[in-house]
């Protein structure tokens, strides 16, 4: 297994080599990581081997760090057997939190049409 530095990609086969390689391990993250790692973390981008994470929260990013290292052997193994990539270091580094789709604000309500549905409702 190569990384894709030593294929000798350069210039615009090396972004795509780089962004299908990416797209590889988005596909695998939430399969290969902890739940606690899953929750407070996102995959960044990998470069040259190397894994970069983000968390979010300032005040866990000291022990996030430490489970991320703890793990690492068994994350690496994971990750290369469902990517086919090769994995030298994880990196955990601050960012913003993943955007979540926000749900729709309701639908205002027609008064008036409740009111004749409630009648048209046949009483017990």
């Amino acid at each position: 297994m190569r990384s894709i530095a030593e294929a000798g990609l350069r210039g615009a086969k090396l972004a795509a080599a780089n962004l299908h390689a990416e797209a590889k391990i988005r596909r695998a993250w939430s399969l290969t990581v902890g739940p606690s790692l899953l929750r407070h973390t996102v995959f960044l981008r990998f470069v040259q081997g190397r894994l970069v994470i983000g968390a979010w929260d300032l005040a866990m990013i000291p022990s996030l760090r430490i489970a991320a290292e703890a793990i690492w052997p068994q994350l690496k193994e994971r990750l290369q057997r469902f990517t086919g990539l090769r994995f030298t270091r994880i990196e955990l580094v601050p960012t913003n939190p993943p955007e979540r789709s926000i749900p729709p604000p309701p639908k205002p309500k027609n008064a008036f049409a409740e009111v004749l549905t409630r009648l048209q409702k046949p009483h017990a």
